[in-house]
Formats: C-alpha cells, sequence, structure tokens
C-alpha cells in the first residue's frame, strides 16, 4: 500500500493503477493473504493520495468539466446537512459521504484526462481480469482455498463468493459483448476467454451477478432498438456469427435431451444448493427479509431517512481509528439500491441521487459508442440490485467507481 501511494505520485494513470490495485489486494482470500483490519489507514492512504494527484494534475490542465460533477456536488451537500441534522450516527455518515464524493469525483475526472490524451485503458483491466482469473483457476486444485466460505460457492483468490461475482460480472459482460458485437479481426483468444469467463461466473453461485449481466444486455437490447441504429446493426449481425450457432446448438441440444439436467441445475443455483427451499424462501432469506426491512424503516422516517451508510441493525458496529477517532471500517449489508437509498437519505436523498445516476448512464450508455463498455457499465450498477456497494468507497464500491469511470471514457475519448 505504501507502494502504491508513491506510484501514485507520478501522474493520473499511476494512480487510477494504484486505486485499482488497492481494491484487489484488500479483498484478496484470507487463505492466501489475510489483510488486517488495522491496515486499511494504508487503504484508505492510497485513495487518498491517489485523488489529489488527479485533482493536481486536473488544476493543471484548466479544469476537466464533468456534466455530473454538479450533481454530485448537490447530493453531497444535500445529504452532508441531512446526516448532521437526522443521522443516527453523525461521525459515520459524514466520513461516508465525503469519502463516497471524494472516490466518485476523482474517479471520474481521472477518466476523463486519461481520454483527452486518448489513453486506452483495455490492456490495463483486461490483464488485471486475467490475472485474478487465473489464479483463482488454480485454487479449484485447492478447495480449501477456492471454496473457503462456504463450500458451494467459488470464492478463488478473493474473500468471498459473492466479491468474485462481482468482480468477474463486468468482465463477462465485457468480454460476451466483445465476441459478439466486435467488428475486429484479431478476437480469437475470446472464443476461450468467453466460456472461460462464464464458467467461473457461474461457480461462484452469485445469482446477483449473473442477473446483473442478463439485464444489461436486455437493457442493451431494448436501447439498440429505440434509439441506437448503429447498435441495432452489430446486434444483427451478432445473430449470423459463428459464436451464436454454437451457442444455440447447445442450448438446443441441452433442452431437448437433458431437460431435467438443466432444470435441476438452475434450480440448485437460483437456490443456492439448498434443495429444500423454494424460491420465495430463498428469496426470502437471501435480500427478501432486508428489504423488507429497509421499506418499514424507510415509512417510519420517510422525508430523511436514518443517516447516510448506517443502519438501525444492532450488528452494525464501525470499527473506529484509535487517534483519530475515524471510522476505517463500517461494513452494512444492504442488498437492494432503490429501498437502501430510500432507508438512509429518505424521498429528499433519492430525488437527487436518481438524477446523479441518470447523468451517469446518459454518459456511459445514451452517448457513448462502445457497446462492450456501456454492458460493462449497466452490469456494474445492476450488481447492486443484489449487493449494494454503489457508496461504498472503502469498500468493493471503488472497483464498481472504477468500471464506471471507465465506460464513461469512451464519451470523452470520442468527444
Amino acid at each position: 500500500m505504501i507502494l502504491l501511494c508513491a506510484w501514485s505520485l507520478f501522474g493520473t494513470k499511476r494512480a487510477i493503477q494504484s486505486m485499482t490495485l488497492a481494491v484487489t489486494i484488500k479483498f484478496l482470500n484470507p487463505a492466501i493473504y489475510h489483510f488486517e483490519p488495522s491496515f486499511a489507514l494504508f487503504a484508505w492512504g492510497v485513495l487518498a493520495v491517489a485523488g489529489c494527484r488527479i485533482i493536481v494534475d486536473n488544476l493543471g490542465r484548466n479544469g476537466a468539466r464533468n456534466p455530473i460533477t454538479p450533481w454530485l456536488v448537490l447530493y453531497t451537500v444535500t445529504i452532508l446537512v441531512q446526516s448532521l441534522l437526522v443521522s443516527h450516527q453523525p461521525t459515520v455518515s459524514v466520513f461516508k459521504l465525503v469519502s463516497f464524493a471524494f472516490m466518485a469525483f476523482t474517479v471520474m475526472t481521472g477518466f476523463k484526462l486519461c481520454a483527452r490524451g486518448s489513453l486506452d485503458w483495455t490492456p490495463w483491466f483486461v490483464g488485471l481480469w486475467t490475472a485474478v482469473a487465473l489464479l483463482s483457476m488454480l485454487t479449484l486444485l485447492a478447495p480449501a482455498v477456492g471454496y473457503r466460505v462456504n463450500g458451494t460457492g467459488f470464492q478463488g483468490i478473493l474473500n468471498h463468493p459473492q466479491a468474485f461475482g462481482v468482480f468477474m460480472a463486468p468482465m463477462v459482460a465485457w468480454l460476451t459483448a466483445q465476441l459478439w458485437f466486435s467488428k475486429g479481426s484479431n478476437v480469437y483468444w475470446i472464443y476461450v476467454a468467453v466460456p472461460a469467463a462464464w464458467a467461473l461466473l457461474l461457480l461462484s453461485a452469485s445469482r446477483t451477478a449473473l442477473l446483473a449481466v442478463v439485464a444489461a444486455f436486455a437493457i442493451l437490447v431494448v436501447v439498440a432498438l429505440v434509439t441506437r441504429s448503429k447498435w441495432r446493426g452489430s446486434i444483427g449481425q451478432a445473430l449470423f456469427r459463428p459464436a451464436t450457432a454454437v451457442a444455440a446448438f447447445v442450448a438446443l441440444f441441452l433442452m431437448t435431451f437433458h431437460t431435467d439436467l438443466l432444470s435441476d441445475t438452475a434450480y440448485r443455483f437460483l437456490r443456492k444448493s439448498n434443495n429444500t427451499a423454494t424460491l420465495e424462501e430463498s428469496f426470502e432469506s437471501s435480500r427478501g427479509r432486508g428489504i423488507a426491512g429497509q421499506w418499514r424503516t424507510f415509512q417510519t422516517h420517510p422525508m430523511f431517512g436514518i443517516g447516510f451508510g448506517v443502519s438501525l441493525d444492532p450488528s452494525f458496529k464501525p470499527i473506529l481509528e484509535p487517534l483519530t477517532g475515524l471510522p476505517i471500517s463500517a461494513p452494512v449489508e444492504k442488498g437492494f439500491l432503490p429501498t437502501a437509498v430510500l432507508e438512509e437519505t429518505g424521498v429528499l436523498g433519492a430525488m437527487i441521487f436518481v438524477p446523479l445516476l441518470l447523468g451517469l448512464s446518459i454518459l456511459a450508455v445514451a452517448k457513448a459508442d462502445d457497446i462492450a463498455l456501456s454492458s460493462l457499465f449497466l452490469t456494474s450498477i445492476f450488481v447492486n440490485a443484489g449487493e449494494m456497494i454503489f457508496f461504498s468507497a472503502g469498500g468493493f464500491g471503488l472497483y464498481t467507481w472504477l468500471m464506471i469511470g471507465w465506460a464513461t471514457s469512451s464519451y470523452w475519448k470520442r468527444k
């Protein structure tokens, strides 16, 4: 982490690279490397140094103005006042809010600065994905490592199957879009990478990740049919690609000769191998109970919520840094983004959050040309339907925002 802080000082590109490596290291499998909670301060240091370096570069280039910034500032100021007045733990709320705003601003600014120089981030992120995927494959030979948490969901070299699924989801979306929609000729390696990535995603048993990828492509098809003629052409050409024919043949074969096996496998995946539970019971135990609780809390505090990034659950106990008293870790599991936003910030916060999210979507989908990066963006947003990490600057939310920044860079490069 100290070396990454130093590496961040060499420019915006290195700062973004340092953020990427820091969040990956922080979520390594404890069987390989145990990241002590006391080391979290060093991870925050990487974010702080990298972000400050980006801000300095931005000031030196007459400012890389971003249409998202006004909405981000409005959201931050509004929720800051709201947290000071109504939050059940104002110190935690303020720290989480400021760190989120700092992360979001610096990541978006950094990618726009890099886009000015036409920097292609594809080798960096594909390299990161490949490294994690290949090293994770090795842990298949050691189930005590690869399946350490629960014995059923594959986590590879990361600390939890859900984290591995969230990490793999953007990779799967991007690779699949490249395979189906890319017009380049030098993409033969993707024919190996795509099925391998899908296999790892399914092994993680992360329903959130799978549904995020499927939902992303469903939205892309709708957007293409409604507004994007260029994308319609790419989708039409994809129907006649060899990969489409192979996938259709495999699907038809399984549905014809192995219907029971296919349905049993799908049900086991949706129920996370709990053969005694129905789909409704599985959803209730996984996310339904939490969503219902968040909705009840919102009904009790409808206008302003209970405070940004906090929870009324007795298990919510932030870890404070002894010297400064600042919360270095305050994890809270809120799987569903819409109800979590309503619970924490009420109607007022949601009214400002929606335009912020819409502005990001316009940059990464409506005004972007790269359909692969648009699929990556939508997948990174939809994982928050089951793993609410959008605001988590000290957690896996940083990875999600790096994906968002990369996706929006397509618009800036074209412009």
